[in-house]
C-alpha cells in the first residue's frame, strides 16, 4: 500500500441501506485520509474516490489492534506514523446508512489535528535522526519521504525547554512550530541540533510537530539580473 495512505478509514457496510458513497468519501478527505476501503457498494465508491482524488484500496492484509476513542485517537495515529505503519480505522456505517455519534466525535478529534498536522503525518516516514532531553514515548522524528530536506519533530506535552536532536550533518536553515509557523532559536554543533522550546506557543494539542527546514535544491538558485 502507499505509504503516503497514513490513515485508511475502512467503512463497514454490509448492513447498510441507502449508502451515501459520495458524502462518506468527502467526509475521509476532508479529515486528510487519502485513502478509504469498502467492504459493499464498491461501484458508488470507486466513482466517489475518482471524484475526490482519494485511492480505494483493501485492507484484508491489514490487521488493526487497537480500539480507537475521541479520547485516544490522536495518540493511537501518533504511535502508527512512528512505527511506519497506516492506521486502518473501522468506520461502522449504520443500517440507514449514517454515522454513529462517537464515530463523529473521532472523525472530528482527527480532523481538528490532521488540519494543522496532516502533512507532515502523511509524508513522513522513519529517519536516522534522534531525539534526546524527552522521554523517549514523547518525542521522535520523521523525514519528509518525497523531500528529505524537510524534518518533522513529533512531541508531546508539556514540552521541555529544549531538546536535542543527534545526526545532523548541516545546520538547517530554519526551525518552526508547524501549527503558528512560529520560528525557533537553535544552535548547532558537532551534528547535534539543540532547540529552545522556552517561548513556543501554546496549544490545544497533545500531540505537536516542528519542522526542520535544511538546505534545499531551491537555495542554490541564483537570482537573475534583468
Amino acid at each position: 500500500m502507499n505509504p503516503d495512505f497514513a490513515i485508511v478509514l475502512n467503512f463497514k457496510l454490509k448492513n447498510a441501506k441507502g449508502v451515501d458513497a459520495d458524502f462518506l468519501v468527502k467526509t475521509a478527505r476532508n479529515i486528510g485520509a487519502r485513502a478509504v476501503a469498502a467492504d459493499a457498494f464498491k461501484t458508488d465508491f470507486a466513482k466517489a474516490c475518482k471524484k475526490y482524488t482519494i485511492a480505494l484500496v483493501t485492507t484484508e492484509p491489514i490487521q488493526a489492534n487497537y480500539e480507537l476513542s475521541a479520547a485516544n485517537v490522536v495518540e493511537q495515529l501518533v504511535l502508527q506514523r512512528k512505527a511506519g505503519q497506516q492506521a486502518v480505522i473501522d468506520i461502522p456505517i449504520t443500517d440507514d446508512g449514517n454515522l454513529l455519534a462517537e464515530t463523529k466525535a473521532l472523525l472530528t478529534q482527527i480532523n481538528n489535528w490532521m488540519h494543522l498536522f496532516g502533512h507532515a503525518f502523511n509524508e513522513g516516514e522513519p529517519c536516522h535522526l534522534t531525539i534526546s532531553n524527552v522521554n523517549e514515548d514523547n518525542g521522535f522524528v520523521l523525514q519528509n519521504r518525497h523531500m528529505h530536506f524537510q524534518k518533522y519533530i513529533f512531541i508531546k506535552a508539556p514540552l521541555p525547554e529544549i531538546i536535542k536532536i543527534h545526526g545532523l550533518t548541516n545546520k538547517p536553515n530554519r526551525i518552526e512550530m508547524v501549527a503558528q509557523r512560529t520560528e525557533l532559536d537553535f544552535t548547532f554543533a558537532d551534528n547535534q541540533l539543540t532547540i529552545n522550546l522556552k517561548n513556543a506557543p501554546k496549544s490545544d494539542f497533545t500531540w505537536q510537530v516542528i519542522r526542520i527546514q535544511e538546505h534545499r535544491p531551491e537555495d542554490d538558485i541564483k537570482a537573475t539580473k534583468f
